[in-house]
C-alpha cells in the first residue's frame, strides 16, 4: 500500500491543473491516467483541440469560395487534405507533449499509467500496461474520470462500420456523403466542417429540433443557415435500421409515417455522452451515483464520501472543458485557499462552433418559463449588426432574456460572427450584476460586433 496526500484520477481539464497545484504546494500526489495517449484529457487529444483546428481549415476553404462578394475570384482552388490533418495532428501533439512535460516535471507528483478503480473507501487500484498492479490510499482523492462516447440501440448499427466524435476527426479522406446521426453541438459542428470540404451532409435526429436544449427560434435560425450551406435535416425521424449498402451505409428512416432510405459512405453517430463512473468500482468506496451513472456531489464538489471529490464531467450537468476546468478552481480554493467557493451560482456560457457561432450564457427563455420567472425578450437580427455588413456576414440572431423586475440580465444567446466571444460579454456583466439598460448605453468600440449590444438592449 502506498501512501500519499492525494490521489487524481484522470488528466482532464481538472485533474491535470489540480495535481500540479497541490504537488507544488507541498502535497506527495500521485495522478493516474488510463492511457498515455489521453494526457491532457479529451479536449487536447480527441476533443477541442483537433476539430477546432479543422473547423479553421475547414472555414478558410469557405472563404475562398465565397470571396466573389468581395469582388475577389480564385481559380483552381483544391483542398490536399492530408496537409489539413498533418496541421492537426501537430497542433495536438504540440499540446499533448506540454502537457506531458509539465507533469514529469512537478516535484512531488507521481504520474501513472493504468486503469484505476476503488478498492476500498479510501484506496485505490491500479493496474498498469505491463499488468503490475499497485494500490494507493489518500486522505483526499480526486474523480475526473470523464465521459465517453454513448452507442444508440439501433439495429444493424453493430454490422456496419461507423464512427465517434474521435474517428471522424481522423478521417484520411473526405467523405463524399457523411450520414450524421445526432443534431447536437458535435453534429451541427462536424456537419458544416466537412459540407465546407466538400462532402454532402445529411443529419438525423428523433427530437423536433436540432439543439434541442435552445430556444426554437435558435435553433431554427441555426438550421436555416446550416441548410443555405447545402446541409440537409431529417428531424422528429425513428431510425429503423442501418445495413451496408454497396461500398457505403444505408439508413432506414420513419418520418411523418413514411419510410425513406438514406444512402451515404460514412456515418457519424453522435447522440451523447455516458459516464466511465462504471469502471471506477464505486461501490467499494460507498460513492454514490444518479440514475444515469453520474457521480453526486455538493456545492463544494464533494461526494457523499468525505475527502472524495468528482470534477468535470463525471459529475453531471454541462460537459464542456471550462467548467471542468472551474471545477478545479472551486475545489483548489476550497482545498488550499479560502473554503468560500462552490458551484450554485455560476453562470455558465458556451459556444457551438459552427460558422456563425452559437454563443450561450445563462438562462434560454424556455428555461425561464419553466421557472415561471417574470421576463421579457430582446431580439435583433444578424442583418442589424453594423459589423456584420462591412463583413459581409450578416447571418444570425442575437438574444437575450431580462427580468422584468430588477432589469438582470437572466441569459442570452448570441448566433453571429464570433458569437461565443458577444455571450462572454454578456456572461462578464451578469457576473457583475450590470443591467441590461446599462449595456444599452455603454460605450464600445466603434465598429465592432459588442457594439450591436447597444441595439440589443435598445429594444427594451
Amino acid at each position: 500500500m502506498i501512501k500519499k496526500d492525494a490521489i487524481i484520477i484522470g488528466s482532464g481539464q481538472a485533474g491535470n491543473p489540480l495535481a500540479v497545484k497541490l504537488a507544488e504546494s507541498g502535497w506527495k500526489t500521485v495522478l493516474i491516467e488510463k492511457s498515455e495517449a489521453m494526457l491532457g484529457g479529451v479536449c487536447v487529444n480527441v476533443g477541442c483541440t483537433p476539430s477546432k483546428t479543422l473547423i479553421a481549415s475547414a472555414k478558410v476553404m469557405h472563404e475562398i469560395n465565397t470571396a466573389k462578394q468581395h469582388g475577389i475570384s480564385v481559380e483552381n482552388m483544391k483542398i490536399n487534405f492530408s496537409e489539413t490533418q498533418k496541421r492537426k495532428d501537430k497542433i495536438v501533439k504540440n499540446s499533448h507533449e506540454g502537457v506531458k512535460k509539465n507533469l514529469q516535471e512537478t516535484k512531488n507528483l507521481e504520474l501513472i499509467i493504468g486503469t484505476a478503480s476503488f478498492s476500498g473507501k479510501k484506496k485505490v487500484t491500479v493496474t498498469q500496461e505491463n499488468g503490475e498492479i499497485l494500490e494507493f490510499t489518500a486522505p483526499k482523492i480526486f474523480i475526473n474520470a470523464g465521459c465517453r462516447p454513448a452507442v444508440p440501440k439501433i439495429e444493424g448499427l453493430d454490422k456496419v462500420k461507423w464512427f465517434d466524435s474521435t474517428g471522424i476527426l481522423a478521417l484520411k479522406e473526405i467523405p463524399e456523403k457523411l450520414i450524421i446521426i445526432g443534431s447536437g453541438y458535435i453534429g451541427l459542428e462536424m456537419g458544416q466542417m466537412y459540407s465546407r470540404f466538400g462532402s454532402n451532409v445529411e443529419i438525423i435526429d428523433q427530437s423536433a429540433q436540432i439543439l434541442d436544449k435552445e430556444d426554437r427560434d435558435i435553433a431554427e435560425n441555426m438550421q436555416e443557415i446550416l441548410e443555405e450551406e447545402g446541409i440537409s435535416f431529417y428531424l422528429d425521424a425513428e431510425i429503423k435500421k442501418i445495413e451496408s449498402y454497396k461500398k457505403g451505409i444505408r439508413v432506414s428512416v420513419s418520418q411523418k409515417g413514411k419510410t425513406r432510405q438514406i444512402t451515404g459512405s460514412h456515418l457519424l453517430v453522435v447522440t451523447g455522452r455516458k459516464s466511465n463512473a462504471d469502471s471506477l468500482a464505486l461501490e467499494k468506496a460507498g460513492i454514490k451515483t444518479d440514475e444515469k451513472n453520474f457521480i453526486k456531489v455538493s456545492p463544494k464538489l464533494e461526494t457523499n464520501v468525505k475527502g472524495i471529490y468528482a470534477l468535470g464531467d463525471i459529475k453531471g450537468g454541462a460537459q464542456f472543458t471550462h467548467v471542468a476546468y472551474n471545477d478545479y478552481v472551486i475545489v483548489s480554493d476550497n482545498i488550499l485557499g479560502e473554503n468560500k467557493a462552490d458551484i450554485s451560482n455560476r453562470v455558465i456560457p458556451y459556444t457551438v462552433f459552427t460558422d456563425p457561432q452559437l454563443g450561450r450564457a445563462g438562462l434560454s427563455e424556455k428555461e425561464a418559463r419553466k421557472k415561471k420567472l417574470n421576463y421579457t425578450v430582446v431580439k435583433i437580427a444578424g442583418k442589424r449588426i453594423t459589423r456584420g455588413k462591412e463583413s459581409a456576414q450578416t447571418q444570425g440572431l442575437w438574444k437575450a432574456v431580462v427580468d422584468k423586475d430588477s432589469g438582470r440580465i437572466l441569459g442570452a444567446a448570441v448566433i453571429g460572427t464570433e458569437g461565443g466571444e458577444i455571450a462572454s460579454v454578456i456572461q462578464m456583466a451578469m457576473k457583475g450584476k450590470i443591467l441590461a439598460k446599462d449595456l444599452k448605453d455603454f460605450m464600445f468600440s466603434h465598429p465592432t460586433y459588442s457594439e450591436s449590444l447597444n441595439t440589443l438592449f435598445s429594444e427594451l
